[in-house]
């Protein structure tokens, strides 16, 4: 029990700091810390995802944090795209994907890292926001990830979003795009479902404290983070064994 408490903490924190999932580190500490398969702890992050980014979301609203309808866009392209991914997980090999992923990883980190403020001509397309709930949901069923990593650095970057309110519309498109993943990949287990529960309940502790944290940093220095965190997942992803 300890060890699902601290994965969850951890994982929590890091979700409402930075405004991803969690599943980031849900996936390697259950990997490092329980005798479960990859594809499996996918599955149990998906769960854990559910409760962490809720209550991130929630925290980023009531900080100030509002919401359009372009929300919906990510949303539907979300759950599409966690729908794909948690569906091809069984058939396709993950070692080639994790990475590529990787790579893709660094090039946002760098890019991140040169610019603090971004403008953008597709802020207001909604072609543009199902496309990037589509990526980010076949990411999340694949790899049992948020896929906040790579849609904050696109509503950043192509959105032309601040970072906190990407950070705001990435937690709570999350949520319908984990549920889908949950549901396809963890099938009824009760088992599994009952220690992704427990993780999640566990992260909503650490995630209101980041959610509450994050407010109080400035832009550069959340995207200093957010880069210099996805340069650390890109390392464990791209050295992480099968």
């Amino acid at each position: 029990m300890f060890k699902l408490f601290f994965i969850g903490l951890v994982g929590g924190l890091l979700s409402g700091l930075l405004g991803v999932g969690g599943g980031v580190i849900f996936v390697p500490l259950l990997t490092y810390m329980t005798n479960k398969n990859f594809k499996t702890n996918t599955g149990i992050s998906s769960m854990a995802i559910i409760f962490v980014a809720s209550a991130s979301g929630f925290t980023y609203m009531l900080n100030g944090i509002s919401l359009t309808f372009n929300i919906i866009y990510l949303i539907v392209g979300g759950i599409i795209g966690g729908y794909i991914g948690s569906k091809i997980t069984a058939i396709i090999k993950t070692k080639s994907l994790e990475r590529i992923f990787s790579i893709l990883l660094v090039i946002v980190a760098v890019r991140m890292f040169l610019n603090t403020s971004f403008e953008s001509a597709f802020n207001e397309n909604p072609i543009f926001y199902v496309f990037i709930g589509l990526v980010t949901g076949i990411l999340s069923g694949l790899l049992g990830i948020g896929g906040g990593i790579v849609r904050i650095p696109l509503l950043i970057i192509f959105g032309g979003l601040e970072n906190i309110v990407a950070q705001g519309f990435s937690l709570i498109a999350t949520i319908p795009t984990a549920m889908t993943a949950a549901i396809t990949k963890l099938k009824g287990n009760t088992d599994l479902i009952k220690q992704g529960t427990y993780i999640g309940v566990f992260g909503i502790i650490g995630s209101i404290i980041g959610a509450n944290t994050a407010f109080l940093l400035s832009q550069n220095i959340l995207n200093t983070i957010f880069a210099i965190f996805l340069l650390l997942v890109s390392l464990n992803l791209y050295l992480k064994k099968d």
